[in-house]
């Protein structure tokens, strides 16, 4: 919840006057509507939508995941990670492209994703499904003005990573402030012919 994201409350209370927090669940559709109807009375339209919302799990220690082999998988947790990592961001994306379309300037729609070596199944199927819906998304979206591309952030400093970092190199963990200005940096060089695309912190673009 937003109460409990320490850093998220850092921003808020450096630039309450810019930042307004606002709860979302992506297993719960009610709040999905209360956000679009809650931006549609105080915003009347959105410029840029990133969806960073994403779970892989803990090593297992509290959850099943990520997995390390195909036995490993377990039916509760795969359902739940394609709800959280794909089934919520679409719908997100759905509720928001109407007021994306009454933007004076192009949209853009962001969604991020990871991938590495073995393992990690129902991880790396969300994401892969996501990619599939950024790249249909951006084929139809096009037509009113929104571009839409998947990023691949690289390894970052946050709380997702955390219970894998041991295994990642120094100069491959990014520090958050790193990764945010490339990817910013990346979605304001885009334009029409990147929609749809998959695109790491560089802007070198990455074969789906």
């Amino acid at each position: 919840s937003p109460s409990n994201a320490n850093e998220l409350q850092r921003i808020l209370s450096k630039y309450p006057e810019r930042v307004q927090v606002l709860p979302l669940g992506m297993e719960d559709q009610s709040t999905i509507d209360a956000l679009e109807i809650k931006i549609a009375q105080t915003c009347r339209r959105v410029d840029a939508l990133f969806n960073v919302a994403g779970i892989l799990g803990d090593g297992g220690m509290a959850t099943p995941g990520p997995e390390g082999s195909v036995v490993s998988i377990d039916r509760d947790w795969l359902k739940k990670s394609l709800a959280v990592n794909i089934i919520g961001p679409v719908m997100l994306t759905k509720a928001l492209s109407p007021l994306m379309r009454v933007s004076r300037r192009r949209a853009r729609v962001g969604s991020m994703s990871d991938n590495r070596l073995g393992g990690w199944y129902s991880y790396r199927m969300s994401k892969s499904a996501l990619n599939q819906a950024t790249k249909t998304l951006g084929l139809e979206l096009k037509r009113q003005g929104t571009w839409i591309l998947a990023l691949h952030s690289g390894t970052t400093d946050t709380d997702l990573s955390k219970p894998f970092q041991k295994n990642v190199q120094k100069e491959k963990l990014f520090p958050v402030e790193f990764t945010v200005n490339s990817l910013l940096d990346v979605v304001k060089s885009i334009n029409a012919e990147h929609t749809g695309g998959f695109y790491d912190w560089a802007g070198k673009a990455i074969p789906y």
